[in-house]
């Protein structure tokens, strides 16, 4: 279900798109800075070290799609579409000191759905975004099995920022992105669960054209 209404989602866009005389239509693009939330775990043993899993610093990741626009007096909705690089960094901090930095990698699609009110130039918008994960990059396998299964199915977050659009063309926006549903709930590790919110939060950075 979650599928057929993601595919759903997409067809509207791309029909709403195609009616330029009702809607504004354009392209954008940007970068994005994610990171993934866990718990930390401590003491795991891979039966010669003793380590901790530590969040890591943010990672630099891209987008580029299409975007749509319908004007209404000072609100507008705004549904986009567009392909993005995400993820985050784990650390593996060992007793030594020593640190081995997990990547953690996805290719999506995302679909945001945003409401917003224009004041003059400037815009607040915000709104729900559905993201489905294409292919991944996964090190966090190497110390859980439970997270071969991280990247799986359709996932929702939450959008919201400013913007300002200028000459009537250019479109520059600034969001946060948060998480609604997980990748993954929690893994084991030594028999003991930990929570786990492996869709990455991020704040993202675009601009757009407006056809």
């Amino acid at each position: 279900m979650k599928k057929l209404a993601f595919i759903s989602i997409a067809v509207l866009f791309i029909s709403v798109s195609a009616n330029a005389q009702l809607f504004q239509y354009g392209l954008k693009a940007g970068i994005n800075f994610s990171s993934i939330s866990m718990d930390e775990v401590t003491g795991i043993t891979d039966g010669s070290q003793v380590y901790d899993l530590v969040t890591g610093e943010s990672v630099a990741g891209y987008q580029a799609g299409l975007m749509t626009r319908v004007n209404i007096a000072m609100l507008f909705v705004q549904p986009e579409l567009y392909f993005t690089t995400t993820g985050g960094v784990v650390e593996q901090v060992y007793e030594s000191g020593t640190k081995e930095l997990l990547d953690v990698k996805f290719n999506r699609f995302d679909i945001p759905l945003l409401v917003g009110v224009k004041l003059g130039p400037a815009r607040v918008n915000a709104g729900p975004v559905g993201s489905m994960v294409i292919s991944s990059v996964n090190e966090l396998v190497e110390v859980s099995q439970d997270l071969e299964t991280l990247t799986g199915g359709l996932t929702w977050g939450f959008q919201a920022g400013i913007g300002v659009d200028l000459f009537k063309k250019l479109a520059i926006d600034a969001r946060y992105e948060g998480s609604l549903s997980q990748y993954g709930d929690s893994f084991t590790v030594g028999g003991m669960d930990h929570t786990l919110d492996a869709r990455p939060s991020q704040w993202i950075v675009t601009v757009g054209y407006w056809f």
